[in-house]
């Protein structure tokens, strides 16, 4: 796209301050990178664009927080801070005790990693109490939070990233970081400092649907099936396999025309005490980049006309939904696939199935490939894996771009690894090493690509996290 320029006057930009990590954004992989660096020293800065924090699981409302296993030995699959977040969760009646014990009791023997939802297990979180739970949690650890503020551009020298330049309500603004983890899911911050990238199918250039998150009352749905081999023979046949009958008749019907889903997916409680009270992940928004204002834009649109077609087939269709009523929409489209940073290491999908194993593994990963439907009516594509496999370090560290760490869904993978790394927990893993590696680069005064790994991996076990070590 060629547009017409117009030359902005140079200008002094005041220095908001100077830290030792910069990190953009505060998700998932963005919370647990500020803490990590934190609670090794550093003084750190968090950039957010909304009010709060939690990403994914509060501002786009995926409440199941998932991806959740046991390794090979039997030890969580996953732990550390992530462990530590979902804990305090609990605590603070976020999250279901139980469930959070089952994930992080280490279990005997091999698991067979068919267990659970879709071959791992899920955290059903209440939202709005993760994002006072995160904030006490950063904030005792001594992060500075800044909310309702952008991270547009990096400072650059050459190609090393020496900080970045800001803007919120108070005007545009510089801070200097020794290092800045890019944590914003986009990649943004990593993009604007020339660090290659690729984005959506190699083929069709097409990205994973979005999906529009909404909230429901009234809706005491019954567990939901996976797939047509499940045993549903004493279910009727329009609610059999996740409705997927009663969406070929409303499809037929022209009862849903604007959503391409042929599975209805997931509705799950926000509140255990209430399970009348559902978060509904069910729409589809297809061929549209998240990178692109406009086309994001219009996604957010259709996104909205489709819940609309949503709680019409649910009253119509879903059992026990009869009077269900729309009681919000999330404020953010939740976003599978954008870019993806090109690091020293870009992990595959082969990488994924075959459980690969790396030297310089900083976390592990399980949840399935699961590759939503491009373009056309369909569903998903689904195959659970056998086993585990390690996510490098080197997928965290972007090519010939000094300083600067990504982490969460934005790390170097292809299109199918993607479809697997981008759970919330393996973002909480990711996020956890690159802020130990930004600290551990600070205090011995090296570039992130040059620390030890021996060193960083260390650290992280050290903090309780699991990168397969004596497997």
């Amino acid at each position: 796209m060629h547009l017409e320029t117009i030359r902005e006057e140079g200008r002094d930009i005041p220095v908001y301050g100077e830290y030792d990590i910069v990190v953009c954004g505060g998700g998932p992989a963005g919370v647990a990178a500020a803490m990590a660096s934190a609670r090794m020293g550093r003084s750190v800065l968090l950039i957010e664009s909304y009010g709060f924090l939690g990403g994914v699981n509060t501002a786009a409302g995926v409440n199941g927080i998932g991806g959740w296993q046991h390794d090979l030995d039997g030890r969580p699959l996953i732990a550390g801070i992530g462990r530590e977040m979902m804990y305090r969760l609990a605590e603070q009646g976020g999250a279901d005790p139980q469930e959070v014990e089952q994930v992080f009791l280490p279990v005997s023997g091999r698991p067979t990693y068919r267990e659970g939802g879709l071959g791992c297990y899920w955290i059903r979180s209440n939202p709005d109490i993760v994002k006072i739970v995160l904030e006490d949690m950063l904030i005792e650890k001594g992060v500075k939070l800044l909310y309702h503020c952008q991270a547009v551009l990096p400072i650059m020298q050459d190609r090393i990233v020496q900080g970045v330049y800001l803007e919120n309500k108070s005007g545009r603004y510089a801070v200097k970081a020794g290092i800045v983890i890019d944590c914003t899911g986009d990649g943004d911050l990593a993009a604007r400092s020339g660090a290659a990238f690729q984005i959506g199918h190699p083929h069709s250039g097409h990205c994973q649907p979005m999906s529009l998150i909404f909230t429901v009352g009234n809706a005491d749905i019954p567990p939901l099936k996976y797939d047509e081999r499940t045993d549903e023979r004493d279910v009727p046949i329009l609610e059999r396999n996740r409705y997927a009958e009663a969406i070929k008749l409303a499809r037929n019907n022209r009862e849903i025309v604007l959503n391409p889903n042929e599975l209805f997916c997931a509705a799950t409680p926000v509140n255990r005490d209430n399970r009348s009270i559902r978060s509904v992940n069910f729409t589809r928004v297809q061929c549209a980049d998240a990178t692109d204002a406009d086309q994001l834009t219009q996604a957010e649109i259709t996104g909205r006309k489709q819940v609309l077609e949503s709680i019409l087939f649910m009253r119509r269709y879903v059992k026990n939904c009869e009077n269900a009523f729309l009681i919000n929409i999330l404020p953010q489209i939740g976003i599978r696939e954008s870019r993806r940073i090109t690091g020293s290491y870009v992990l595959t999908q082969d990488d994924v199935l075959n459980g690969a194993r790396f030297p310089d593994s900083i976390a592990r990963g399980i949840y399935l490939l699961d590759i939503h439907n491009l373009e056309g009516v369909g569903k998903s594509t689904l195959r659970l894996l056998d086993q585990p496999y390690d996510i490098p370090y080197r997928s965290l560290v972007p090519l010939q771009i000094d300083n600067l760490l990504v982490a969460g869904r934005c790390i170097s993978g292809d299109h199918g690894a993607l479809a697997s790394y981008r759970i919330i927990s393996h973002c909480l893993a990711t996020g956890e090493a690159a802020g130990t590696a930004a600290a551990l680069a600070i205090k011995n005064k090296q570039k992130p690509r040059d620390i030890s790994i021996e060193i960083l991996q260390q650290c992280l076990v050290n903090q309780g996290a699991n990168i397969g070590e004596d497997l």
